[in-house]
């Protein structure tokens, strides 16, 4: 990126310090939008500083630079092809209404009351992910909730940095337990074909379908792999166009935001696992392809599964992290009633995280 931004570099620079200027200038601007300006500010230009808190990276990244990174990827990943997919108005709503309740409400109050100068571009990144991980037709008042719950989590354990598990994820858990049904039945076909006036004016019609793993599940049917790659099988908001998803990702692993470590033992291990029941179970078991693109594992493996802070540091304890999400996805959706099992598969190994850690830890230096 800097490569093809060093001709205009000076005149970037010149108005990027403008605009830092105005922020600071005005304390309430300063407070909703320095954050996520800093975020955005350290893609283009080194960090000022280095981090002081979780998590560490030997790297010019800041805290600010490496979520600044991860949204960008967000928004070619899923938001982009969501809005041709499902229609702009679905996904403009969901997004509004998360980033509103979630950082302009909730985590507004909890830094006013906690003192804090500025709220934390860390709310950007998990409001940002609610709407992938939820139905398409999620009613927006379930967006809302799930960005609360989110971002209260998140504040609660201290902020960013001491999130014991994924907090997107830990949200999308309290809302299928809590409203099942919404959770169930809000899926549809995305659109397919070139959106014309009507589709842009009132939104698309939604042909309310099961999911490839549900379809799977109750009647033995496997979806295209095309249609799986390119987003025009049905899903949640956020996993329906892998391709976009594993470009996106991959884009995070050459800038070093993403360990390449966990995305590949988590992709390898559903695989190898995969392959290995197919051939003792057979049809019985979902094919080995349509494991690695159905689902939210894309999603799961290149933006949740990496979370620096939730995941581990040691480079060995990331393969059996990712390897342990795998191993615990197939298990979930090959011998459970559930058809799948990325969510639950992610938040149980968050959990068991720092164990590996310790324990590799202890290995390496024989303690």
């Amino acid at each position: 990126m800097k490569k093809l931004l060093k001709p205009i570099e000076p005149i970037i620079s010149k108005s990027l310090d403008k605009v830092e200027s105005f922020i600071h200038t005005y304390p309430k601007v300063n407070f909703l939008f320095g954050a996520i300006f800093g975020a955005f500010d350290g893609l283009l230009r080194s960090a000022k500083e280095t981090t002081k808190t979780q998590p560490f990276i030997r790297n010019n990244y800041d805290v600010k630079r490496f979520m600044g990174a991860v949204l960008i990827a967000l928004v070619f990943g899923w938001v982009l092809p969501a809005m041709y997919f499902f229609g702009w108005q679905c996904v403009i709503s969901k997004l509004l209404v998360s980033f509103v309740v979630g950082v302009f409400v909730v985590d507004v109050l909890w830094a006013i009351i906690a003192r804090e100068d500025h709220i934390s571009e860390g709310g950007f990144v998990s409001c940002l992910l609610i709407p992938a991980i939820l139905p398409p037709q999620s009613p927006l008042w379930l967006v809302g909730l799930g960005a609360a719950l989110a971002i209260i989590f998140r504040n609660v354990l201290g902020g960013v940095g001491n999130n014991l598990v994924n907090p997107a994820l830990f949200s999308r858990l309290f809302l299928t337990i809590c409203f099942p049904a919404f959770l169930v039945t809000g899926y549809q076909m995305p659109f397919v074909g070139m959106p014309d006036l009507h589709s842009f004016r009132y939104g698309l019609d939604a042909v309310t379908h099961a999911t490839p793993l549900t379809a799977f599940k109750t009647n033995g049917e496997v979806s295209s792999y095309l249609s799986l790659i390119l987003g025009t099988s049905g899903g949640s908001l956020g996993e329906t166009c892998r391709l976009a998803l594993v470009l996106s990702g991959l884009w995070l692993i050459k800038i070093r935001v993403v360990n390449w470590r966990i995305p590949v033992s988590y992709l390898g291990s559903v695989l190898v696992l995969s392959v290995f029941f197919s051939l003792i179970l057979g049809k019985a078991v979902a094919p080995p392809i349509f494991q690695l693109l159905s689902g939210g594992l894309i999603l799961g493996a290149f933006f949740m599964a990496t979370d620096p802070i939730t995941t581990t540091y040691n480079q060995t304890a990331k393969w059996i992290y990712g390897a342990g999400c795998g191993f615990i996805t197939v298990l979930i959706r090959d011998f459970t009633t559930l058809p799948e099992g990325v969510m639950y598969s992610i938040l149980l190994m968050n959990l068991l995280a720092i164990p590996i850690q310790s324990l590799m830890v202890k290995i390496k230096y024989r303690v």
